[in-house]
C-alpha cells in the first residue's frame, strides 16, 4: 500500500515538471479534464466516500496490526510504591523502673537478643524495695490485715509480680534485688543501661518490639489515590530477597496529601513469621486495585497526539477511521473509554502509529492533486516558459 502511495507522489511531481504550465483561463477546464480521467489515482469518482485507511488483513497481520473489540469489562490496576520496612508501633513496648536503685545483673545485655515472654532483663538493688518486703514480713507476723494489704498493694504498685510476693511470704525473708521480665516477646531493639548503672524510678530501660508484623508506608502518587483503600490487597518485594512474595493489606491512609511530594501516604501491614524480612529494607509495594466495569479497548489502541487521544474504528466496510475518544481509567492492560467509542466497535489494538502515518498520507496525496488540478507551482517547481514569454 505505501509503495503504491508513494510511486503515485513521485509520478505526481514528474508530471507537474514536465507539463507547461496552463493558462489562468484553462485551470478550470484542466482540473475539471482530470477528474474525468477514469481510474485516475486519488481521484475517485464524485459522492466516494475515501475518508480512512482501508486495511487488507493478510498485510496488516504480516506488518504486526491486530484488531480488538470494546467491550464492558472492569478495569484493573496494579500501583506500585516504595517505601521503608518498620516495626509494627502496636508490637513496639518500654520497660522502665518503677522504683529507684542499682543494677546489680544485666541479663539481656546486648542490642538484637531475642527474649520471650517472661524472660529475666536484669536484677534491681534497691533500698526502698527491700523496706517495703520487710514491712509486709511484719505485717503479716503481727497478723495486722490491714497493714499487710497495704504493703502487698506497694509492692504490685512497683510491678513486682503476685508470684514473686507469694515466695516472699513463704520464705519470711526479704529479697535483696528486683528481677524485671519480658512483658512480651521480640527483640531487644533499644538498651540504655549498663551493669552497675544507677537508675531512678520512670527511667526506661529497655524497648521490646516483635517483627512478626511489619510495616511499611508507601507513597501514593495523587491520581492514584482514589484507586486506594482500607483493605486493599499488596503484595511485597525486597531486594535482598529476590524471588520471594510476602502477602500484606493497607490498614491506614492518612489523612492528609504531602504538599512537597504530592503523595498521599498509605501504610501497609505485612506478615513476617519467618523473620527473613528486616526493618530497615526497602520495600516496594504493587496493590492491587479492585477497579470499575466500564467500556474499554486494550491500552495500545489509544494513541495520543499531545492535545486529543484517537482511536482507528471500523466504520463498516473495512476501511478505518480515526476517531477523538475521551479517556478514564487507565489499567494495566486496559484503558477506560468514555466517550467516542460503543461496546462492539472493532479499533485497530496495536501498531496503530502505521494506520496514523497512512491516513497522513492519503491527506497529502490528496491535496497534492489537487493543487494539480489548480495549477499551482508544487513547492517553487514552475513549467518552462515558451520561446519569448516573459516570466512573470
Amino acid at each position: 500500500m505505501k509503495r503504491i502511495i508513494i510511486g503515485l507522489v513521485v509520478a505526481a511531481v514528474t508530471l507537474t515538471g514536465c507539463q507547461r504550465k496552463p493558462a489562468r483561463s484553462d485551470e478550470a477546464a484542466g482540473m475539471k479534464e482530470m477528474q474525468g480521467i477514469p481510474g485516475m489515482p486519488g481521484m475517485p469518482a464524485a459522492g466516494a466516500d475515501t475518508s480512512g485507511v482501508p486495511v487488507n488483513r493478510s498485510e496488516a497481520q504480516r506488518l504486526g496490526v491486530t484488531f480488538a473489540r470494546a467491550t464492558e469489562r472492569p478495569v484493573r490496576s496494579s500501583i506500585r510504591a516504595v517505601g521503608v520496612l518498620k516495626y509494627a508501633e502496636p508490637n513496639r513496648v518500654y520497660v522502665n523502673a518503677r522504683v529507684g536503685g542499682w543494677v546489680e545483673r544485666l541479663y539481656a545485655d546486648y542490642v538484637g537478643k531475642r527474649v520471650e515472654r517472661g524472660d529475666q532483663l536484669l536484677a534491681l538493688y534497691s533500698p526502698d524495695l527491700v523496706s517495703a518486703q520487710e514491712e509486709y514480713l511484719l505485717a503479716r507476723r503481727l497478723k495486722d490485715d490491714t497493714l499487710a494489704a497495704g504493703a502487698r498493694r506497694r509492692l504490685t504498685l512497683w510491678d513486682i509480680p503476685p508470684d514473686q510476693i507469694d515466695s516472699l511470704e513463704s520464705r519470711g525473708t526479704a529479697q535483696r534485688t528486683l528481677v524485671l521480665r519480658a512483658p512480651r516477646s521480640g527483640e531487644v531493639t533499644e538498651k540504655m543501661v549498663i551493669e552497675g548503672q544507677a537508675v531512678r524510678a520512670g527511667d526506661n530501660l529497655f524497648q521490646i518490639a516483635d517483627a512478626r508484623v511489619l510495616w511499611v508506608d508507601v507513597a501514593i502518587f495523587e491520581q492514584d489515590a482514589a484507586a486506594v483503600r482500607v483493605g486493599t490487597p499488596a503484595t511485597i518485594t525486597v531486594d535482598a530477597l529476590p524471588g520471594r512474595t510476602f502477602r500484606g493489606s493497607v490498614t491506614f491512609i492518612y489523612p492528609q496529601l504531602d504538599e512537597k511530594t504530592r503523595t498521599l501516604t498509605a501504610r501497609v501491614a505485612v506478615t513476617n513469621v519467618d523473620g527473613a524480612l528486616r526493618p530497615g529494607m526497602y520495600a516496594t509495594a504493587a496493590l492491587a486495585t479492585a477497579g470499575r466495569r466500564a467500556v474499554s479497548v486494550p491500552l495500545e489502541a489509544v494513541l495520543p497526539t499531545g492535545t486529543k487521544d484517537i482511536v482507528f474504528v471500523n466504520r463498516g466496510d473495512g476501511r478505518f477511521v480515526p476517531r477523538d475518544v475521551r479517556v478514564g481509567l487507565r489499567g494495566d492492560s486496559l484503558v477506560e473509554i468514555v466517550e467516542g467509542v460503543k461496546p462492539g466497535d472493532e479499533v485497530v489494538a496495536s501498531a496503530t502509529f502505521l494506520l496514523d502515518s497512512e491516513s497522513n498520507l492519503a491527506a497529502a496525496i490528496q491535496g497534492l492533486m489537487l493543487q494539480m488540478g489548480m495549477g499551482l507551482n508544487m513547492g517553487g517547481m514552475q513549467s518552462p516558459a515558451k520561446e519569448g514569454e516573459r516570466r512573470p
